[in-house]
Order: C-alpha cells, then structure tokens, then sequence
C-alpha cells in the first residue's frame, strides 16, 4: 500500500461503459494503467467524474479492484470516493476499497436531505474509526447542496486519519481566503487542495493540490500547467490558461459529466456516454471539443505539451 497524502495534480478518471451500460472493465485497466505513468500524483476513481452515483456497490468494488491492479508497479497512489447516501453504505464502500487495495478514500456529505455540521462531523468520524486509510473530505456544494465550512473541515483534520480538504470556492478570492482560515486552523501537514476545473482554470491557485477530472484526460499538459504555477512562471501560466481556454469555454455549456465522457473519448479513452438518464451531448458541442482538444495541443508549449 502506498503513502496517499492528496497533494500534487489528482486526476478523477471517468467510468468507462460499454453500449448498453455495461462497466468496460478492461477500458478502464488500460486507461488507468496509463494515467498512472503519465506524470500525474494520484489517481481517485469513483469521483463524480468516475459515475460512482450511477453505479451499484459491486461495481464500485470492481471499479477499485481493476484501477488498483492497472496502476501496480506506478508508484502512483490510487484512491477511491466512498460517497453515498447513507453512513452505513459509506462504510460499506470504505470497506470494500480497503479490502480492495485502495491508497486512500474521498468522501463528501451527500444525501437527499441536506445534511448540517453536526450529521457530516458523525459520519466523518465513523469512517475514520472504521478504517485505517487516509481519508480526504470533500466540499462539493453544487452537488450537495452544503457548503462545508472551513472551520469543520479544520476540526476533521485532527481526526488520527484525516490528512486533506478538497474545496472550492465560487472565485479565487474566496477560494484563498478559506485557504487561509484552514491553514490557521487545521492539523498542520492536512492538505488543502483546490476544486472545480473553472476556479483551476482562472485562478491557477498554489494549492497543496489541484483536484481535476480534466487531469485524466490531459494529464501531461495539465501537469505542466501546475508546476509553471507551483514554479511562479507567471509568462507560462499565461500562456496555459490561454491554450486551455476554448476547452473550458465549451465545457462550461454542456453537462458536465457528460462534457468529460466526450472528452476522455476524443481523447482516446474507449466508452459511451455516460448510463441513463443522462444523454450525451450533441454531435456539433463534441465536434467542438475535438477542435477545442486539437487546437490546445497545438499551442501548448512544445517541450511541455
């Protein structure tokens, strides 16, 4: 088992499924297998980019189990979202990526009634104690519906297994200002990463990681982009950010999740659009992407890209 600290460039891959909606496991072990060796810090499957909402928990395992035989040898870290809606199926899922190999696990507060400090506190400490991995909480509130407060997520972070807070923020002054406050008052060593591809696109902020689903796709140019940041080379953060623009542009007009399965197949990644109910995008958006994804290869630097 390897040392999962959720720092550097953590790429989200997607699910990869078959026509009809079958998992294509052997898609998803080639596609791993490569993420893992591309430059990337970590893999986390079963993200929102990786369907884990659409999929049952015999899947989830199965998911884990192939990602974490493909990355074996890497060197990379290789963990798993646990979200569910209930604290027993979280535990459920925590326990079946341990037992599956995973380097560590990613939760966020989900349920269909929006849940309050003291109900995500419980469930955070239940897996803690249930489980010996390094655990990495999560705000996503465009999902959620709950906005984690920064003084939670600091409290979390003195839990024995708690090493690192996911956030986002709706601009990048917010986005440092919580920074600040957690750094103030969390374990010192937890990780604040950052989230949300267009905050990681306008910001470029030096967090402790960026957390992205485009990483797994464009994860040699997506790691330039963080060390040209993480480096202080403002002239080629400039440059990425205006390169990455056109891709984030159409991105930010479709769905999402399905904007990331065209995109992972534009890419190469062999799957269908993502299960039903959600329908993919349409044929001239995808259309786009692949100009969009050209086009980026074009311009990015040479002895980057």
């Amino acid at each position: 088992m390897l040392s999962m600290t959720f720092t550097g460039l953590v790429a989200y891959p997607i699910t990869p499924f078959q026509q009809g909606g079958r998992l294509d496991l052997e898609s998803l072990e080639r596609y791993v297998g490569r993420l893992a060796r591309s430059g990337v810090d970590g893999v986390v499957v079963l993200g929102s980019s990786g369907s884990f909402a659409y999929l049952s928990g015999q899947e989830r395992a199965e998911v884990v189990r192939v990602a974490v035989d493909a990355a074996r040898g890497s060197g990379v870290p290789v963990g798993a979202g646990i979200s569910a809606m209930t604290t027993r199926e979280v535990l459920e899922m925590a326990y079946a990526a341990e037992n599956s190999g995973a380097d560590g696990l990613v939760l966020n507060p989900l349920s269909y009634i929006p849940l309050v400090s003291q109900e995500i506190a419980d469930q955070v400490e239940t897996v803690s104690a249930a489980v010996s991995l390094p655990v990495c909480v999560y705000n996503n509130p465009t999902t959620t519906g709950f906005t984690y407060p920064v003084e939670l997520a600091a409290e979390l972070s003195w839990l024995e297994n708690v090493n690192a807070f996911k956030d986002t923020a709706d601009s990048a002054e917010e986005f440092d200002r919580r920074r600040r406050r957690f750094a103030e008052l969390a374990e010192p060593g937890t990780a604040h990463g950052v989230s949300g591809e267009r905050l990681i696109h306008e910001a470029a902020p030096d967090a402790a990681a960026w957390h992205s689903g485009i990483a797994a796709v464009l994860p040699r140019q997506y790691a330039a982009f963080r060390q040209a940041v993480v480096d202080g080379d403002d002239r080629a953060v400039r440059t990425w950010r205006a390169a990455l623009a056109p891709l984030m542009e159409i991105l930010r007009q479709e769905r999402p999740l399905s904007s990331l399965y065209a995109l992972a197949e534009v890419c190469g990644v062999a799957t269908t659009p993502p299960r039903r109910p959600l329908l993919p995008i349409p044929s001239p958006s995808r259309q786009r992407l692949a100009e969009a994804v050209e086009e980026l290869l074009d311009e990015a630097p040479e002895t980057l890209s």
